[in-house]
């Protein structure tokens, strides 16, 4: 693909993202175009996807469904470049969390331009936390892009306190630790101006506050408007915790309602992230239950863990998300996180256990074998 489609193809997609329209008929013809296209650029600069595509004798001749592109195990980030372009060409590097095999398995997914990341993020953030578009001071429970400018998730929340935050947001967490005494009299000035806020984090940032607050017997009713968003699960805490337990301390410690609090769900390999719809149907004045939406640019299917083959809806299976914006990486992701598909998103349920792995790790080693037997 010449260099002027390549800008044309990326215009489109931006431009789709653009003219998206939050709404259960998204447009499934001019997705699935853009989808081809963009797996057809794929399959020709992306070597090793190409080759992994060939072991399963697919090429963009053969496919004419976006539901037919092959998926790559996230978990080939960590093995390979999976990009379009030369790596040291990258605007920046994203690199998953540490494993149990060390940072040097961290996940790398390379990124040739942020503003591509970030036209997918803004709208998709601000349609979700920000439906009512006010500006207010944002609290992060979470390092700065400028203390972790290799995490995507630091670029996310420090993009959403530029766009979003008025000039008292800041980030509470450090090297250090979490400023647990610096947050408090944060909230306590919010309550007393009356001041709506927005909290952000991981799930263990916020744990770690709630447990400090109930030891020092600490609790606010955060002025109307305020709003909580975290994401991730709860590990390297102190103790497991339910979602349904989390959202009632949110309620008894930070005064906040249920549907003023929402997760995410994302992951470094992907740049689209899905929000829980609940903050945003209830400034519309309509009622839903809460699952994650997905942004009318990308798809997601529940595939079986085994076979990988889509199964029926409402059964349980693993997350296969497609993503336009992830035009320079790898469209399809095949995920290890287990869910279900509900009303117009789906619900996540964890990570699959060993045993249903096999479908993922047979997949990787696919990736795998298609790099050592290639010739670039």
């Amino acid at each position: 693909m010449e260099t002027h489609a390549i800008a044309q193809l990326e215009a489109d997609i931006r431009s789709f993202i653009a003219a998206a329209q939050w709404l259960p008929s998204s447009d499934d013809a001019a997705f699935e175009a853009l989808a081809l296209r963009v797996f057809a650029y794929q399959w020709e600069h992306n070597r090793a996807y190409q080759r992994f595509c060939q072991r399963r004798e697919i090429a963009p001749a053969t496919v004419t469904r976006w539901q037919d592109i092959p998926a790559v195990p996230t978990t080939a980030f960590k093995h390979l470049a999976l990009t379009t372009f030369p790596p040291e060409e990258a605007a920046t590097v994203y690199y998953t969390s540490g494993t149990t095999q060390g940072v040097e398995q961290r996940g790398s997914h390379y990124v040739r331009d942020v503003s591509l990341y970030e036209a997918a993020l803004r709208p998709n953030l601000a349609a979700h936390l920000f439906p009512d578009a006010l500006r207010m001071p944002i609290y992060s429970l979470f390092w700065s892009a400028r203390e972790r400018p290799h995490s995507s998730l630091a670029h996310m929340l420090d993009d959403a306190l530029h766009q979003h935050g008025s000039a008292a947001s800041r980030s509470f967490l450090s090297d250090s630790g979490l400023d647990v005494l610096g947050l408090a009299d944060a909230l306590d000035a919010a309550v007393a101006a009356g001041q709506p806020i927005c909290l952000l984090g991981v799930q263990s940032s916020f744990i770690h506050f709630l447990d400090w607050c109930q030891t020092q017997g600490r609790s606010w009713q955060l002025p109307v408007g305020s709003r909580l968003m975290d994401t991730g699960g709860n590990k390297g805490t102190a103790r497991p915790i339910a979602r349904d337990e989390l959202y009632g301390l949110y309620g008894t410690l930070l005064g906040l309602a249920s549907v003023n609090c929402i997760n995410e769900y994302g992951m470094t390999e992907m740049s689209s992230q899905f929000y829980d719809g609940i903050l945003r149907a209830a400034w519309m004045h309509e009622w839903q239950p809460r699952y994650k939406v997905v942004p009318p640019w990308v798809r997601t299917l529940i595939v079986d863990p085994e076979t990988l083959e889509p199964v029926e809806r409402g059964q349980l299976g693993l997350l296969r998300h497609y993503d336009l914006a992830n035009l320079y990486s790898v469209l399809a992701l095949q995920t290890e996180d287990r869910g279900v598909a509900v009303a117009h998103g789906f619900e996540v349920l964890g990570r699959a256990s060993t045993a249903e792995q096999r479908g993922c790790s047979l997949a990787v080693a696919d990736v795998l074998a298609a790099q050592r037997n290639g010739n670039g």
